[in-house]
């Protein structure tokens, strides 16, 4: 995997979790919709998780610590 793809997921994860924040802060929020918003969380996290614990090695080192594993979880 060319590591512009791995850095435009990393972006994406990140955009679609900062969305899922701001839709939780929602005071419309039933209590479906707050398991569905956890769900998508947990599974975003875990995709994470996984292209971190698996592709980061392949990052140059310059971008290691701004995309990878010395990155804020």
């Amino acid at each position: 995997m060319s590591h512009t793809y791995l850095i435009d997921l990393y972006e994406l994860i990140d955009i679609r979790l900062q969305r899922i924040e701001s839709e939780c802060k929602g005071d419309k929020s039933s209590g479906e919709d707050v398991h569905y918003l956890q769900g998508r969380t947990a599974a975003l996290e875990d995709f994470m998780r996984f292209l971190r614990s698996g592709y980061d090695i392949k990052l140059p080192r310059r971008l290691r610590g701004k995309y990878g594993h010395g990155r804020k979880e």
